[in-house]
């Protein structure tokens, strides 16, 4: 992994806080995902959206991951109302899409998928779209 900390955006980490605060989470593995997700909080660094890097993951982000099960491409990390698979666009609450949050293009991430644990890796990270917004 290339950085110690995940860096968040502060509505973002806010948003977050929430969607897990407030979430029920039926599956192990959601819950699993959610309480790291959480921990990895606790210590992150949280900037204001002119401080954000631009190589890292955030919400509405494009992103290039290799994973265990092989390359995705153009997956778009979104909330969970929005999450459409057959358009790429994945729940940031997603074992994958919370995996991703928070870190950068070349980061190698270990994280809980439903067939096991595995290692992402972040290879390219879009925010066009937070330039527009």
């Amino acid at each position: 992994m290339k950085k110690q900390q995940i860096i968040l955006e502060q509505n973002e980490y806010q948003l977050l806080l929430n969607l897990i605060k407030n979430g029920n989470y039926p599956d192990l593995i959601t819950q699993k995902c959610m309480k790291s997700l959480s921990d990895e909080m606790e210590n992150a660094i949280v900037k204001s959206n002119k401080e954000m890097p631009d190589d890292i993951v955030r919400l509405n982000s494009i992103v290039d991951v290799q994973t265990p099960f092989g390359p995705k491409h153009n997956l778009q990390i979104v909330l969970p109302v929005h999450r459409d698979i057959s358009r790429n666009k994945i729940s940031i609450l997603s074992p994958l899409g919370s995996g991703l949050i928070g870190y950068a293009k070349g980061d190698k991430v270990k994280w809980m998928f439903p067939k096991g644990t595995g290692t992402i890796q972040i290879l390219k990270v879009n925010n066009a779209a937070m330039e527009l917004a």
